[in-house]
């Protein structure tokens, strides 16, 4: 924490507080070492971590030095800003306008079958997933494919940005302005990068931009927890860091304060049977703790009712047969749980048996609120609220809106006001110029005009929360699952809605877009909390549940036709991610058959589980016990 000048490399285990050291270190930077906080660079891997640091930075100095000043956010933030600031050098306009992830799928799957890109077995997500990677690959402009070229030019003539691109533009900045580089190099004298290993190429150069060699650079990072290769990140950079900067001093954090002594040891057996690591071993502070639970089950459905018994166990149990009597346990609440999976359609029967026992559950699902088509309406004329001149909106809302018109009508008149050099909001304001329609989508694109003119007039004085609450109304009067989800959305908006909605707007959809997930999960609920082990990344809870530790899914094999292999070191380094988010209860699951992508599988148990020392771990046969009757058990008398 001491270290101030020149680059620190911070080994940082699991569990073992590197946020609040790196909090400390801020402070320390200002309060002792007399770094203005404007010098102060911190970057998080979410912006989830960004708040929590801000929070964290002004409560450790509440009568000392300001630490407002200190930049603390994620890498795309930093370049959102700094695009902002300077993005006209390069040719962009004054308002950068990111694509949503949902428009930014829509047209990877316009233009997949123009490529000759959708092979069998190719969802939209794999090759999103492929066109991430190859961007952030910094591949020659010769050597990507059709796809990634035919995907850069429709984003050109939309005028868009996505979210890749605040890097990838900020890195042309640079590039092509030397002194603009130079320029936030003198800005920024101390920098910390928070999940140094997760970082991929694209990152890596920009950070590079913003220190040489002999730079005040702090990273930090465990290389045991490298796991979003398949978003192109490369844990490289990580184990290189002492080639880059030679002269880095190296501060091992191995102290862990999150999870029990077994959980430790059996995560840290699965980790050593990595070749591609840094060495560490993490001695916990909390005492030994339970073996770690393994379940055995027939099915995914018989996994389901396993995991729900415990749960009610637990907790306590939900109703009169499941409660616990005396057990002289401490029961837990629903928020204390999580149950992680590899796969999100491994929720699925999970959820049902919650819902038939009364278990409450939230997720945090693998669609943000751009993605969920129920939500996507409303982002849509948020977007418009944001910014009147977003024809990529107004023509998702003529399409996806109560007054629908349908994709043809809306091409036509984006061409049309493209012809005209206006905005397609201005051409749907003038009936004059809608002449050529048929009567019913006039009527309907008049009708959707009218609503955007009142809802604009009134983003000038009414809140955030207002506006929300109109196009609701506007869209979901009689959709009362939909009314549920906009109340998500509602309350994600509430430090949005102090002022005026058609300033708070833009600030909004930016936070909302840099959101991840893991993060979408809304305010703390009383609820079981199921999410992917990539979702869990950040997150402790005091009991974890795995599930589907078997082999081709956990492992995750990809099947024929799907791109890429299979990274074993990577798939263990997720697993010890997920087993090393338990405090003081971890449980792991397997069934011998699944039905998976289609069809019934049989599945072998995990090899992972074959690492896990007998000592460390209590079996379970659940098979014995799958009824949900109790033999034995009897009507209780009244009197």
């Amino acid at each position: 924490m001491e270290t101030v000048q020149g680059p620190l490399l911070v080994i940082a285990g699991a569990g073992t507080g590197k946020t609040r050291t790196l909090t400390c270190r801020l402070a320390y930077q200002v309060a002792r070492a007399g770094v203005a906080p404007a010098h102060l660079l911190a970057i998080t891997f979410t912006a989830k971590a960004a708040g929590e640091m801000r929070e964290r930075a002004a409560s450790l100095c509440p009568q000392g030095p300001d630490l407002s000043g200190i930049w603390i956010g994620t890498m795309h933030a930093l370049g959102y800003e700094i695009l902002a600031e300077h993005g006209g050098l390069i040719g962009l306009p004054d308002r950068i306008d990111i694509i949503s992830p949902a428009d930014r799928a829509g047209i990877i799957r316009s233009l997949a079958g123009d490529c000759a890109e959708r092979d069998a077995g190719r969802s939209v997500r794999r090759l999103e997933q492929q066109l991430e990677a190859e961007r952030n690959a910094l591949c020659p402009p010769d050597a990507v494919s059709p796809l990634c070229r035919a995907y850069r030019n429709e984003l050109a003539r939309q005028g868009v940005l996505d979210f890749d691109d605040l890097i990838l533009k900020t890195l042309e900045l640079f590039g092509r302005r030397p002194r603009i580089a130079q320029a936030y190099r003198a800005r920024f004298t101390h920098i910390s990068v928070d999940e140094y290993q997760d970082i991929n190429p694209a990152q890596y150069r920009l950070v590079r931009y913003l220190c040489p060699a002999s730079a005040n650079i702090c990273a930090v990072g465990d290389a045991d927890q490298a796991i979003y290769a398949f978003r192109g990140a490369s844990i490289e950079s990580f184990l290189t860091f002492q080639r880059d900067f030679p002269q880095a001093a190296v501060v091992h954090l191995e102290r862990n304060y999150r999870s029990t002594g077994t959980i430790l040891q059996a995560a840290g057996q699965v980790i050593q049977n990595n070749r591609n690591r840094i060495e560490k071993r993490l001695v916990t502070v909390c005492g030994a703790g339970a073996p770690v639970e393994l379940c055995r089950a027939r099915d995914e459905d018989e996994e389901a009712r396993c995991v729900a018994r415990e749960v009610e166990r637990l907790v306590g149990g939900t109703r009169f047969e499941t409660m616990s009597h005396d057990t002289g346990e401490t029961a837990l609440g629903f928020s204390d749980i999580a149950i992680l999976y590899r796969l999100h359609q491994q929720c699925r029967p999970l959820r049902r048996v919650f819902e038939q026992r009364g278990i409450p559950v939230q997720f945090a699902a693998a669609q943000s609120f751009y993605e969920d088509p129920d939500l996507k309406p409303v982002i849509d004329l948020l977007e418009i609220l944001a910014d009147c001149g977003n024809d990529f909106a107004v023509a998702e809302a003529l399409v996806a809106g109560a007054r629908s018109v349908g994709r043809k009508t809306a091409v036509r008149l984006c061409s049309q006001a493209r012809d005209g050099g206006m905005s397609v909001f201005s051409l749907i304001q003038e009936p004059g110029l809608l002449s050529g329609l048929p009567l019913p989508a006039r009527t309907a694109v008049e009708g959707l005009a009218a609503f955007l003119a009142r809802l604009t007039a009134a983003g000038r004085s009414e809140t955030l929360d207002a506006i929300i609450q109109q196009i609701g109304e506007h869209l979901f009067a009689r959709d009362a699952a939909a009314q549920d989800k906009l109340l998500d959305l509602r309350t994600a908006a509430m430090p949005f809605s102090q002022g005026p909605a058609a300033a708070a707007a833009p600030l909004f959809l930016q936070r909302m877009s840099f959101l991840k997930e893991g993060e979408q999960l809304g305010p703390r609920q009383e609820a079981v909390n199921m999410m992917t082990v990539h979702g869990s990344k950040g997150l402790e809870f005091p009991v974890v549940f795995i599930t589907g530790l078997e082999a081709g899914l956990f492992p995750y094999r990809p099947s024929s036709g799907e791109p890429g292999g299979s990274d074993t070191e990577e798939e263990r380094r997720l697993f010890y991610v997920g087993m090393t988010r338990a405090r003081e209860k971890l449980c792991l699951t397997h069934a011998c058959s699944r039905y998976l992508f289609g069809e019934r599988r049989k599945m072998p148990r995990s090899p992972f589980l074959d690492e896990l020392p007998d000592r460390l771990v209590t079996r379970s046969r659940q098979a014995r016990r799958s009824g949900t009757s109790r033999k034995g058990a009897k009507q209780m008398k009244l009197f």
